[in-house]
């Protein structure tokens, strides 16, 4: 079968000989002309990028074969399957992750070594305590930096933001206006024209994924306004395949709130709302559960529909962000200006499911400074998360058995925001029509 090796054969060892013959003029007992092509391939798949980059160079045949588009999509399939924030998690292993971080001129990879990832199954069971031996140290391995004005040929770009990130892809928004689609690993970059109405200073929010069905990159870009005394949403869509806006819808009740990206999950984006309904000071306030919600978007069908909150009959509902955890959809809140509660839903879409996974204090133990904006962005085997203190420019581990962190890197430049990215081969040309350019830097 294509792509799949014997089980016999030590691929492992393989691709490291593979990987060190490039540099080195020494024989070892296997070459490629001693292998069949399906074995070779096999083995390539399971390379790093940057080995497979560098791999090209070795002969025309491996040119075309790392080049091919099944061959990308194979290896797309099999990081994929590796990462944490996967959505269909089989139970696969990671050794290592990139967090990409925003500041106000460049885009910064930060490389961790990580203990395993929880799988959806497992963030049922209870945090542990403490690491449980070595191997669950988080290690940062190295950081790199990518100037993304160079990449796209502007003489200066003054503010980043991370709209998502999506099978090695990244959604970026230069300047409040200007989008790209960029694969850091392979610097290739597709410019995206802007929609027909963009106004500077208007807030818009983002989100980014990939429709299955069509095989299709999509942003979404989301505005709210007041009209009567109600919130009304526009939501414009941009296809990768079409290279163009299109307005959806303009008819949403609702208002995006401080989630600016959405959170991808199950081939939708979510944000949290508030709803375009009044409620009486006697029925209630700022804080009413009844003037919250979570809408999703269908990236296939292009349909949206709520879920329902967990905490509905809390007469004070404070709502902080959004994220996936373990394969499940989870929500930050703090109930009464309490310790925050990290909800997550194990049945995607049942309301029964919602349970609090664990709290996380509202102080920063040293300090008893107010924690702030924060950003969840996977569970450890151990139970230990890991996140990022906006507020407080960090990358940090929390154990919740103790209720302390770890800071695993101080974030001193400027105003940040993070994503979970895979290294792929992916290029934004793959979605993309013939005409339109994209550019390898």
């Amino acid at each position: 079968m294509r792509g799949s090796p014997p089980a016999n054969i030590p691929n492992s060892q393989i691709a490291m000989k593979m990987e060190t013959s490039s540099s080195s003029s020494s024989s070892f007992p296997i070459t490629s002309k001693d292998l069949p092509c399906e074995i070779i391939e096999g083995i390539l798949l399971q390379l790093p990028v940057k080995s497979l980059l560098r791999f090209k160079c070795v002969s025309k045949s491996w040119l075309n074969l790392i080049s091919d588009h099944k061959f990308i999509k194979s290896h797309l399939h099999h990081s994929t399957k590796q990462h944490p924030h996967h959505d269909n998690n089989d139970g696969d292993r990671i050794s290592n992750t990139h967090l990409m971080l925003s500041s106000t001129t460049l885009i910064h990879s930060l490389h961790l070594q990580l203990p395993n990832a929880r799988t959806k199954q497992e963030a049922e069971a209870p945090a542990a305590a403490a690491p449980t031996d070595a191997d669950d140290a988080v290690v940062l391995e190295s950081m790199v930096e990518y100037p993304v004005a160079s990449t796209v040929r502007r003489p200066a770009v003054k503010d980043i933001k991370i709209v998502g990130s999506c099978n090695g892809l990244l959604c970026l928004v230069l300047d409040f206006q200007h989008m790209i689609i960029y694969n850091p690993s392979t610097r290739h970059v597709q410019e995206v024209p802007n929609p027909e109405e963009t106004v500077i200073g208007r807030d818009y929010f983002y989100g980014f994924g990939y429709d299955s069905r069509n095989e299709d990159c999509k942003i979404v870009r989301a505005t709210s306004s007041s009209r009567d005394g109600n919130f009304v949403t526009q939501l414009d869509i941009f296809t990768l395949k079409t290279n163009s806006w299109r307005t959806k819808t303009k008819t949403l009740p609702f208002y995006f709130m401080s989630s600016v990206v959405g959170t991808l999950l199950n081939g939708a984006l979510h944000w949290a709302v508030r709803r375009g309904i009044n409620i009486s000071p006697s029925d209630g306030d700022d804080h009413d559960p009844r003037l919250f919600g979570i809408v999703t978007f269908d990236l296939i069908e292009e349909t949206y529909k709520e879920i329902p909150l967990p905490c509905d009959g809390d007469k004070h509902f404070s709502f902080y962000g959004l994220g996936v955890l373990g394969g499940c959809l989870s929500m930050l809140h703090s109930p009464h200006g309490s310790d925050y509660q990290v909800w997550l839903m194990k049945e995607y879409g049942v309301k029964a499911s919602w349970s609090v996974f664990t709290t996380i204090p509202q102080k920063m133990e040293d300090t008893k400074e107010y924690m702030g904006l924060m950003s969840l962005l996977c569970v450890l085997k151990n139970g230990e998360i890991l996140m990022m203190l906006h507020n407080h420019k960090k990358v940090v581990i929390y154990n919740p058995g103790q209720r302390k962190f770890r800071t695993i890197f101080n974030w001193e430049i400027g105003s940040s925001q993070v994503a979970l990215y895979i290294e792929t081969l992916v290029s934004p040309k793959i979605y993309a029509p013939s005409s339109s350019p994209c550019i390898s830097r």
